[in-house]
């Protein structure tokens, strides 16, 4: 069992199928509009997908992690790791999830993807604000004029617009 544990592979592929059978199943429980259960994108489509296929793919790393005879230990794998950047990016998603209801999703998102290239050590100004303005801006066209998905503006739009 203690071989189980220290094994890199194993721990984090049944971490991921964890998380998956959370996320499929929190996904079935999001609520369906009446007027939209008979589409075939709905607000649940995505999330029942995305969480499929991390089953799929967390069941085959675990099935191929067993195949290898000697895989990487964990004691191995994260001595000397620099575990403040990964921290920092914890605080940060932490910061977009608070944030996000307030700003909204362009300016929640823009400066989250902006403060994350800042934290990675992109300091090329033009080049992480065209990417991440133009990730969120295709998402943001993407989400509500293909997909017809309501993306809420913020609690400071509503603000400054009236």
């Amino acid at each position: 069992m203690t071989k189980f544990f220290d094994n890199k592979d194993r721990v984090g592929a049944s971490l991921i199928l964890a998380f998956s059978l959370f996320y499929l199943r929190s996904s079935y429980s999001i609520p369906v509009d009446p007027f939209d259960a008979q589409v075939g994108f709905t607000s649940k489509t995505l999330p029942i997908f995305l969480g499929s296929c991390a089953f799929v793919i967390s069941l085959l790393l675990l099935f191929i992690s067993y195949l290898k005879s000697e895989g990487d230990s964990i004691s191995e794998g994260v001595r000397g790791y620099d575990w403040k950047p990964v921290l920092a990016l914890i605080l940060l998603m932490a910061a977009y999830v608070t944030l996000f209801s307030f700003l909204g999703f362009v300016l929640a998102s823009v400066l989250f993807l902006q403060s994350a290239f800042f934290l990675l050590g992109e300091r090329r100004l033009l080049v992480s604000i065209s990417v991440s303005l133009g990730l969120v801006l295709f998402l943001w066209l993407l989400l509500t004029q293909v997909f017809s998905l309501y993306l809420d503006g913020g609690t400071l739009y509503r603000v400054l617009g009236s």
